[in-house]
């Protein structure tokens, strides 16, 4: 149903990868690389996934991006008080053990001692997680987990003591060979020799970001999901390409400007996230139809079982994210309207 759904729907050019659209699109190898980098918006590989994906960068050229005006926290924030202000009421730090179901409905959460009785249950943890450490054993076999990962990130937050007036907010210095990159990460045991390297600044927009004459650095490129790696070798790796070519495009010693630093890798972000093997995006998107087969946003055998989150449909990415929980909400209202 799904497959036939794809098919008339031609003009998505679901059969053709981005960067084979993108290379009859523009003769100039640099805008290539650029268009194909939007690829990463969700971890996949412009040269696998599919060309649908080039209406990310149609949206953000021709419609606009938004920026919030004190920072990306301010979205959770702002969703919070809204939710109080309309009588949520919040249990932080209460780690879920389990989801209780019972005669194919959902009961309720079982969290240490206690029970809290619910008919109905979102979960916008990874799909992953859920189904292997919140349900009983009988509902695992229910979720495909060998369905193939989305990239990952080793992150470097630096504080920065001086201006880099030839920077704005979102930086990328690309590597030379982008197709190799990817094959390196596809891979998934190496990182790549030539990254390509992401840095944004946020303080370039809000001052209060950095201390005076400083500035906020997010530093990241795309690895490989976690395969237990020796990640600390290759963040060591990592961080000696990374300097040497911001070194060489900016014509500084960018080591003698860095007073503060904080690492994340693929481990951090599987142990703080529960996001499987560190992948950011949940399943990977390198296939022609995987869009169409990301885990949908309810339990097809359990009633009163929701899904939103990075890792089901439509996707990674605080859009799409956003965009699960509202079609979460509106399956919420279809269900139980009228009852």
């Amino acid at each position: 149903k799904v497959f036939l759904s794809a098919l008339k729907i031609p003009w998505l050019n679901l059969f053709s990868s981005m960067d084979r659209i993108n290379s009859k699109k523009f003769f100039d190898k640099k805008i290539v690389q650029i268009f194909n980098r939007f690829a990463t918006y969700n971890g996949s590989d412009p040269y696998l996934a599919p060309a649908v994906l080039n209406s990310i960068s149609n949206l953000e050229f021709n419609r606009g991006a938004f920026f919030a005006d004190k920072g990306m926290s301010t979205i959770p924030k702002s969703l919070y008080k809204l939710a109080l202000e309309l009588g949520v009421k919040f249990n932080f730090n209460s780690f879920v053990d389990q989801i209780k179901v019972s005669n194919g409905k959902i009961e309720g959460l079982a969290i240490k001692d206690a029970f809290i009785a619910a008919d109905i249950v979102v979960c916008n943890t990874d799909i992953y997680f859920v189904y292997n450490k919140l349900l009983a054993k009988q509902f695992r076999l229910n979720y495909k987990k060998d369905q193939p990962r989305s990239s990952s990130a080793i992150i470097f937050y630096w504080g920065i003591n001086k201006v880099f007036k030839q920077l704005q907010i979102h930086n990328i210095l690309f590597s030379k060979n982008y197709k190799e990159e990817f094959e390196c990460i596809r891979g998934g045991n190496e990182i790549y020799s030539d990254p390509t390297v992401y840095i944004n600044i946020t303080s370039k927009r809000i001052k209060s970001d950095a201390p005076k004459q400083s500035e906020n650095w997010f530093v990241m490129i795309n690895v490989p999901h976690n395969s237990n790696q020796d990640w600390d070798k290759l963040i060591l790796k990592s961080r000696k390409e990374i300097i040497s070519k911001i070194n060489r495009v900016l014509n500084c010693n960018i080591e003698d400007n860095i007073l503060f630093e904080r690492v994340v890798d693929p481990r951090n972000i599987e142990t703080d996230t529960h996001s499987f093997k560190g992948a950011l995006y949940g399943t990977s998107s390198n296939t022609r139809m995987s869009a169409f087969f990301r885990h949908p946003n309810f339990s097809k055998n359990i009633k009163g079982l929701y899904f939103c989150g990075g890792s089901v449909h439509p996707g990674g990415g605080i859009p799409l994210v956003l965009s699960s929980a509202k079609i979460v909400d509106e399956l919420i209202y279809s269900d139980y309207e009228k009852k």
